[in-house]
């Protein structure tokens, strides 16, 4: 159970329901994050656009931003998160053999291309040491990657790691529509995938 309120669309205050339904309207739901920083109202509001604007940059485009998220939240061990980017990475056409290799240095090596397992590997050092940038590193960022790339993607990373702080802290819990089992082929499971894929 989350450690705050989750608030309702009942019970959200007039601004923040009025995000709330932009929202649901963009993504199908509202996710339980964004229920939980409605309690902050004006945080609630700062938060949404620079969320949204990080998971809609065209610099890197969504291949390589899902890669980032995901490499992050398996990272962080967060359930919520790896919940909500394997649906994004799915989506991104991401495929089960390469989301399996993720968080496994030697299988992301031999399943990606050297600037998505770079990607990857950045993800999990920003993530496991805040120091952990190396030189080395950065100069192999910069053989793959322009400025605004490298910018880009270490912002997104920045942010998956603080969604997922957040989330681990208030011990928010995976939507119900991410629950189902993503083998279940039965077709009751069938539409409660493709609304989470669709959203995240």
């Amino acid at each position: 159970m989350a450690f705050v309120e989750l608030l309702s669309e009942a019970d959200a205050p007039p601004g923040v329901e009025t995000i709330f339904s932009a929202v649901a309207e963009q993504y199908g739901f509202v996710p339980n994050i964004l229920r939980a920083l409605g309690n902050c109202p004006d945080l609630l509001v700062t938060f949404v656009p620079f969320w949204a604007q990080v998971y809609r940059s065209p610099t890197i485009g969504p291949r390589l931003r899902a890669l980032a998220a995901l490499g992050t939240a398996k990272a962080q061990d967060c359930t919520y998160c790896v919940a909500h980017m394997t649906a994004s990475a799915r989506r991104a056409g991401v495929i089960e053999q390469e989301i399996c290799a993720i968080g496994n240095p030697v299988d992301e090596k031999a399943v990606f291309d050297p600037r998505e397992a770079l990607i990857l590997e950045l993800a999990d050092t920003l993530t496991r040491d805040a120091d952990g940038t190396t030189d080395e590193l950065r100069a192999r960022l910069r053989d793959y990657f322009t400025d605004n790339e490298i910018v880009n993607i270490v912002v997104a990373i920045g942010m998956y790691n603080f969604t997922s702080r957040v989330l681990k802290s208030l011990s928010i819990e995976v939507e119900d529509i991410f629950t189902v089992d993503a083998e279940t082929d039965s077709s009751d499971a069938q539409p409660a995938r493709d609304t989470a894929r669709s959203a995240s």
